[in-house]
């Protein structure tokens, strides 16, 4: 069980943008009411002053008030010109300096789908975006020849990673999922599914996410050949990615799974699922 930093990539874009690809909202304000102005009106005058005068003039009602317009739609972009949205609203999501390098990567929309759908499937599609790497080497304590502890100090390398993704707001992440559906769903489609079967995609990834046991006790390692290798064999059978959360640390998987089902809970209020 090598330090793979493809495979830890891979995973917090998949984290970034479930839970991190922010809400594109609009925010409206109600109108003022009209100010109004006091006006003194003089008494009536006797009988006896009243002068007669011009034959009084129908007093037009009130102008009709033209109908409000409706705001267009908002027209999204090409899938191939998407990323400037996704940049845009991912910044605006969270005031973490630290998101700024999730987002330096291209054709952002169609690595999510990719991404997703490995993760559903218990896989990592690697060599996706290396700009987002932990600080510091992979930690190991030598138990004996054959036997490794994975060392805990090795969890604080994600740290940062972990603050950044629960900083996202849960809500605003499903809405804008919700606007980028149909981009998503054309990038699903070209990879030879039925576009309409992404949203289920979806969370058979989050459900993989959340099956992730969090181990508190010491993690032993065995290193048969060159990568290290769980010793208890139900840990070496996890998926991919529900190994390299368990190597980020029991810490950091309770953060990054509670912002999950944060997420999943509004994503099935948004998609009425």
């Amino acid at each position: 069980m090598s330090d793979n930093k493809p495979l830890i990539i891979s995973l917090i874009v998949v984290l970034a943008v479930i839970v991190g690809v922010t809400a594109w909202f609009v925010t409206s304000t109600e109108p003022e009411p009209p100010a109004v102005t006091e006006i003194a009106v003089p008494a009536p005058a006797s009988e006896s002053e009243q002068e007669p005068g011009p034959e009084p003039v129908p007093i037009a009602g009130p102008p009709e008030e033209p109908e409000a317009e409706e705001e267009p739609a908002l027209v999204l972009p090409r899938l191939e010109d998407s990323d400037p949205l996704v940049r845009d609203g991912v910044v605006g999501m969270t005031r973490h300096e630290g998101i700024n390098p999730w987002l330096a990567s291209n054709q952002l929309v169609p690595k999510f789908v990719a991404l997703v759908d490995s993760l559903a499937h218990g896989q990592i599609a690697r060599g996706s975006v290396r700009q987002l790497t932990p600080d510091g080497p992979f930690r190991v304590k030598q138990i004996d020849e054959e036997t490794y502890e994975l060392d805990p100090a090795s969890y604080e390398r994600y740290n940062q990673i972990t603050e950044v993704a629960v900083s996202v707001d849960a809500r605003r992440a499903a809405e804008f999922y919700d606007l980028l559906r149909p981009l998503i769903r054309q990038a699903y489609s070209e990879l030879g599914y039925e576009e309409d079967t992404f949203d289920d995609v979806v969370f058979q990834a989050i459900g993989r996410l959340l099956e992730t046991p969090v181990i508190e006790e010491p993690i032993r390692l065995v290193r048969p050949v060159v990568v290290y290798r769980f010793e208890d064999e139900q840990l070496e059978a996890l998926s991919a990615a529900q190994k390299q959360m368990i190597r980020m640390g029991p810490r950091n998987t309770r953060l990054l799974q509670a912002k999950i089902r944060e997420v999943s809970l509004e994503l099935r209020v948004i998609l009425g699922r």
